[in-house]
C-alpha cells in the first residue's frame, strides 16, 4: 500500500486527523503527532517508543531524526526503500499513540 493510501486509510480511525507540521501534511492522533513524509530525506517519519526507534536504527531500517540538531527520541525516519512496509509502520505508530493516550 502506498503512503498516500495508508494516509487516507488512517483517517478512518477514531481520533486520527489530518494536520500540518513544518508546512507538510501529517497525521495526528488526538492532537499528538503520528506520522508524515519528510520530503527532504525521502522518508516516512513515525512516532514510536524510544526503544523501538533504537531497534529500527540498529537494524538498518530506520534513521535518526535530528532535523534541528537535536535527536527526537520518539521519531524515526523510514526511507523510501522500505515503502512496501509503510502501512505496518504507520499502524505501529497509531498503536503507540493509543497506548500513550491511555496513560
Amino acid at each position: 500500500m502506498s503512503y498516500e493510501q495508508a494516509f487516507s486509510t488512517m483517517l478512518l480511525n477514531d481520533g486520527v486527523e489530518e494536520s500540518t507540521m513544518m508546512k507538510t501534511p501529517c497525521l495526528r492522533y488526538r492532537g499528538s503527532f503520528l506520522i508524515m513524509m519528510f520530503d527532504k530525506e525521502d522518508a516516512l517519519i513515525i512516532k514510536v517508543s524510544p526503544e523501538r526507534v533504537n531497534e529500527l536504527i540498529f537494524s538498518g531500517i530506520g534513521m535518526e531524526f535530528n532535523f534541528t540538531k537535536k535527536r527526537f527520541k520518539e521519531w524515526v525516519l523510514i526511507p523510501l526503500e522500505f515503502q512496501d512496509d509503510y502501512e505496518a509502520y504507520i499502524n505501529e505508530a497509531l498503536i503507540y499513540a493509543k497506548e500513550k493516550d491511555k496513560k
